[in-house]
């Protein structure tokens, strides 16, 4: 026996039987805590569940009805309203095109009254400026005095510049060189020259 002591594998062998007791007797000793037992666990088990129904007449659903059916009603009423103002416009747009035609016939029969009346005034007021222009001017500064500076003008317009001298000439001496006779001449002469300017600005 003493001689197996000796023998390192028989110590090896010895060692190891040693360690697998312990462990042994540890797993036997602590068991129950290790691997403590089940407990009694109260199991209920439940009957099938019926299927559940959906009523689609609940109050909820109703009540989102009547709302969307309000919602839809005042969407229809505003469309409605729309097609009404859209279409009161384009009559608007309509009558004012009717309108804008009926200015424009006017207009251009107004224009054209216009030139023929100018041209009939023009050639009135040429007879007239040859007609006093073969008066002496005395007895034309006379007449004048009866016309409105711009009827005056408009005749004097047509006359020779020789013969419109003689009048305003006439006209500033006549009454002794009256004041209010002078600047009528003097007004005229102005008034020549300025419509002198725009033909020739037209020109």
């Amino acid at each position: 026996m003493s001689g197996l002591l000796t023998k390192s594998w028989f110590l090896a062998v010895l060692a190891l039987v040693i360690m697998l007791g312990t462990q042994v007797g540890s797993y036997l000793l602590y068991r129950d805590k290790i691997f403590p037992a089940d407990k009694d666990v109260l199991v209920i088990k439940r009957e099938d569940p019926s299927p559940i129904g959906w009523n689609f007449s609940s109050d909820d659903l109703k009540r989102l009805k009547s709302e969307l059916d309000k919602r839809m009603a005042k969407i229809a009423e505003r469309e409605a309203n729309f097609a009404t103002y859209e279409a009161r416009l384009q009559s608007d747009r309509i009558e004012i095109e009717e309108i804008k035609s009926e200015v424009e016939r006017m207009r251009d029969t107004l224009l054209k009254d216009i030139v023929e009346v100018e041209a009939w005034e023009g050639k009135n007021l040429k007879t007239l400026a040859d007609t006093y222009g073969n008066l002496d001017p005395e007895a034309t500064v006379s007449i004048f005095k009866e016309l409105d500076d711009a009827t005056v003008a408009k005749i004097l317009r047509f006359m020779k510049p020789a013969t419109i001298g003689d009048i305003l000439q006439e006209m500033a001496q006549q009454g002794g060189g009256n004041e209010a006779m002078i600047k009528r001449a003097a007004k005229l002469s102005n008034m020549l020259r300025l419509s002198r300017d725009d033909l020739q600005a037209k020109k």
